[in-house]
């Protein structure tokens, strides 16, 4: 990559960065990967001094996880960061390993950050996880093309903490986070399983995405990509639109019948994605949309913990 290139989006990056005050604390989740080491490393050179190094071990891969555990216990130490080390205990029975993971994650930010009194957490998607995602989201039902894709920005709730996801690296390829990595002499470890084909984001990955840029040729994936920013941009518009119901803990089913249906749909979204729902289909925002004139739908089961339920003209979240 040229240097003018490279220099480029670093810069992109950090500009980016400037609407976060330096002197706040920030959670940043890290692994061994080159796009959590880049991340911490464009942080810390751009000025954040007050980071929390936070890593999940999945317990998934035997001794490679626990050399990255020792590893990335040398680099906090290091770099003179306080760190944040958990295990999962366990896998929810119904949940596909991915969804656990993903829950697991979210619930190990929400636990650190109130231990620090932290409001974000910046994490090290990129633009080739944007492409993955966007397509794994609109092939499984996606209720929109623009709530498929990652926001630069998320706000979430985890066990009534709230919580903003940032992703500074989304506009960044996998191959420029490794070039800068390698002009850096950072360290970083591979995680293996990466190149297994038994998780569907790994196939769409490794298979899907190749055979596209096979068909279609190589500027699939920036296209693809611009799309998903024509998405967003598209969506915040719509959100913006909107009457901030999903702020509330529960809808009023009255008030929530009157809208669009297009606005039904983005309210009823955003306010399941608040909530901490993850992966959020059509057929689950369609369902709980006929709770607003059914009424002998009183419930819908949105996961393995998680329902949404009607009483006195209200819509809230329950445990299962």
């Amino acid at each position: 990559m040229p240097a003018n290139q490279l220099l480029a989006w670093i810069e992109r990056a950090a500009k980016g960065l400037e609407a976060y005050p330096k002197e706040r604390g920030y959670l940043v989740g890290v692994s061994c990967g080159v796009d959590s080491r880049v991340l911490l490393q464009i942080l810390l050179d751009t000025g954040f001094i007050n980071l929390v190094i936070c890593h999940l071990d999945h317990r998934l891969r035997g001794s490679d996880s626990e050399r990255e555990n020792r590893l990335i216990r040398q680099l906090a130490t290091r770099l003179k960061l306080p760190l944040v080390q958990e295990k999962v205990q366990g896998w929810p029975p119904k949940l596909s390993l991915e969804t656990a993971a993903r829950q697991a994650r979210q619930q190990f930010f929400a636990r650190t950050a109130k231990q620090f009194g932290a409001s974000h957490v910046f994490l090290g998607h990129h633009a080739d996880d944007q492409v993955e995602t966007f397509l794994f989201n609109i092939l499984r039902g996606a209720g929109s093309i623009g709530q498929a894709a990652m926001r630069t920005e998320a706000r979430i709730s985890i066990d009534e903490t709230d919580l903003i996801v940032v992703r500074p690296l989304l506009h960044v390829w996998k191959q420029e986070i490794r070039e800068y990595a390698k002009k850096r002499r950072l360290k970083f470890s591979e995680d293996v399983t990466n190149a297994e084909n038994k998780f569907t984001r790994n196939r769409i990955r490794n298979l899907l995405v190749p055979e596209i840029e096979r068909i279609l040729g190589r500027p699939f994936k920036s296209n693809l990509l611009r799309l998903c920013g024509i998405a967003a941009d598209e969506a915040e518009l719509l959100r913006q639109l909107t009457p901030t119901w999903w702020e509330l803990d529960e809808l009023p089913v009255r008030d929530l019948r009157t809208l669009p249906v297009a606005l039904q749909r983005r309210v009823i979204h955003e306010w399941l994605t608040r909530k901490g729902i993850d992966d959020v289909s059509f057929e689950d925002v369609e369902q709980i949309r006929s709770m607003l004139t059914n009424q002998k739908v009183a419930k819908v089961n949105l996961s393995a913990d998680y329902s949404c339920r009607r009483r006195a003209s209200k819509l809230f979240i329950a445990p299962q």
